[in-house]
């Protein structure tokens, strides 16, 4: 049905469960001693192979610490298929040990659940449900988008008999999407003077060169987030990076804005969107969970570009792209000469670093708000993701590592604040041999996003303490526990050098960048005075 791994956690009761996937199939196992990191691990397994992965846990509280990873998958619409072993019914809520109600437990968190009942014989039950449920895990029919489906498996002992008998497994009929005939006419595109599109994160390569001869073909800008997979990669002008800066000094009033991809991560962007929100149109094959605009049109991206490019006999103005065009230059010139060491020059430096076809995970939530700012577009293709579907800081170093647990020799980088790495550092046993993953762990002593919000100017007297929170996490100690060469940078210079070092070793390794709260703040302030200075000149 197009699952090709599994991560499973050590238990008993799931010993069936464990036994059919490593002796009987063909699938790729991973072993994982924590559930809330093997969760995450299939996250970013399933990012990058864009296949479905199964999760696979005993009983009790074991499958409750895959709800992180669940609601990220859910709101990011990624397929994972949760197994979780169960105690049999008669012993819920008798104080048997090791026993909860393990029905419905992630809510609507879920596309689809099922209680599998006790084993028998006949698998014509077995084969249904599982049908189903991959149906929901990808989202099939296009009812509801791709995410996590949970099968609870009840076991009674023996839980593994004393000979299995081999049988004749019914074949399964689900080998990936249907492609249904939408039911919506797709209108032609108004004539527009000042058009907009605005690509959002997205995961998967399937439909950027569509998006982009559409832009051509109507002379409209592209707002491209980084984890639209559209930033980097492609040889267009019109793909722009730097919106996020001169949107908060230039106005601009599109008279059409065509969206694709879920909301943007810039905070300034969302905002403007909301004034947009007459003139915008947003594509997608699946009515979004999360999004509210107004104009919303089902059909698959690839299938609304292809018609609209067939249709339009339009252009929209020279001089509203060459406005747009002008901004980018404006800014992009000035990051060029942002050679000041600050968090922005990190990020940045990293993406630098990375060879074509490697892969990039940017941590919530300073370091992909600071990718989104300071990267620009670039030929090299980079495949980026991040967890921004529930925002969470939590299974950062887990996600990145299942990222590039099928990559082969391509080189991976995970950037990341000190505090989301404190809450994953379990993670780093993830690790399996031939992954190899570069972590820059920036060290800023605690949550420096908060630093950045008008609740920092309040003058809280316990705001360092319940709003920071310094873990005073030895980093070097840190790698040392999970067998991870270290290095430490002070400066542009030795990032690189280390970046590039760690690039020829194997393994998991581990950068510690210290930096400056307050001088970070300063850093990114006076930087964005420097471009409003020029566009107020000009």
């Amino acid at each position: 049905m197009g699952v090709r791994h599994a991560c499973i956690s050590p238990g008993a009761r799931n010993s069936s469960l464990t036994y059919a996937f490593t002796e009987k199939s063909k699938i790729t196992c991973y072993s994982h001693v924590d559930e809330r990191s093997s969760a995450f691990f299939g996250l970013g397994l399933a990012k990058s192979t864009q296949k479905p992965v199964v999760l696979i846990s005993t009983s009790g509280t074991a499958p409750a610490n895959f709800y992180p990873a669940v609601i990220e998958a859910s709101l990011s619409r990624v397929p994972l298929i949760i197994l979780s072993a169960d105690r049999p019914n008669y012993l819920v809520g008798t104080g048997a040990n090791q026993t909860i109600d393990q029905q419905n437990l992630y809510g609507i968190h879920v596309r689809y659940f099922a209680d599998m009942g006790l084993p028998n014989k006949k698998l014509d039950v077995l084969q249904e449900k599982l049908e189903e449920a991959f149906h929901n895990a990808v989202g099939f029919d296009y009812e509801i988008p791709p995410g996590p489906v949970h099968l609870n498996f009840p076991f009674d002992e023996p839980l593994i008999p004393e000979s299995v008998a081999e049988k004749n497994i019914p074949s399964l009929t689900s080998t990936g999407q249907s492609n249904p005939e939408f039911n919506v006419e797709i209108p032609k595109l108004t004539e527009a003077t000042r058009p907009l599109i605005i690509a959002g994160p997205m995961e998967g390569n399937t439909h950027q060169e569509e998006i982009i001869e559409l832009a051509a073909k109507i002379n409209a800008p592209i707002l491209a987030d980084p984890i639209s997979q559209l930033r980097y990669g492609f040889n267009s002008e019109l793909i722009l990076a730097h919106y996020d800066i001169f949107l908060r000094y230039a106005d601009i009033q599109p008279d059409l804005v065509l969206r694709f991809g879920r909301k943007p991560i810039s905070n300034v962007l969302c905002q403007l969107l909301n004034n947009w929100a007459n003139n915008t149109i947003l594509v997608d094959a699946w009515q979004q969970y999360n999004d509210d605009c107004p104009n919303f049109i089902q059909v698959s991206i690839l299938n609304y570009c292809r018609e609209q490019v067939e249709k339009i006999d339009w252009q929209g103005g020279t001089d509203w792209v060459n406005k747009l065009l002008s901004l980018e230059k404006t800014v992009e010139n000035e990051i060029q000469k942002e050679m000041i060491f600050h968090e922005g020059t990190i990020a940045r430096v990293c993406f630098e670093s990375l060879e074509d076809e490697g892969q990039f995970f940017a941590g919530n939530s300073m370091p992909v708000r600071d990718v989104d700012m300071f990267t620009s577009t670039s030929y090299k293709r980079v495949n980026i993701y991040s967890n921004r579907g529930a925002s969470g800081i939590d299974g950062v170093v887990s996600t990145a590592l299942g990222m590039c647990a099928e990559s082969g020799n391509s080189f991976s980088l995970l950037l990341v604040g000190d505090l989301s790495f404190y809450h994953d550092m379990n993670g780093l046993l993830a690790s399996r041999d031939g992954m190899k993953l570069t972590i820059v762990v920036i060290n800023n002593s605690g949550g420096g996003i908060f630093s950045f919000l008008p609740i920092a100017d309040a003058g809280i007297d316990k705001f360092e303490q319940f709003w920071t929170t310094d873990t005073r996490l030895n980093i070097e100690k840190s790698a040392e526990l999970y067998n991870c060469r270290y290095y430490s940078a002070q400066n542009i210079s030795e990032l690189i050098n280390c970046i590039q070092e760690s690039i020829k070793k194997d393994g998991v390794k581990i950068i510690e960048v210290k930096t400056v709260i307050s001088e970070n703040i300063i850093a990114h302030r006076n930087f964005l005075e420097k471009v409003k200075l020029l566009f107020s000149n000009n």
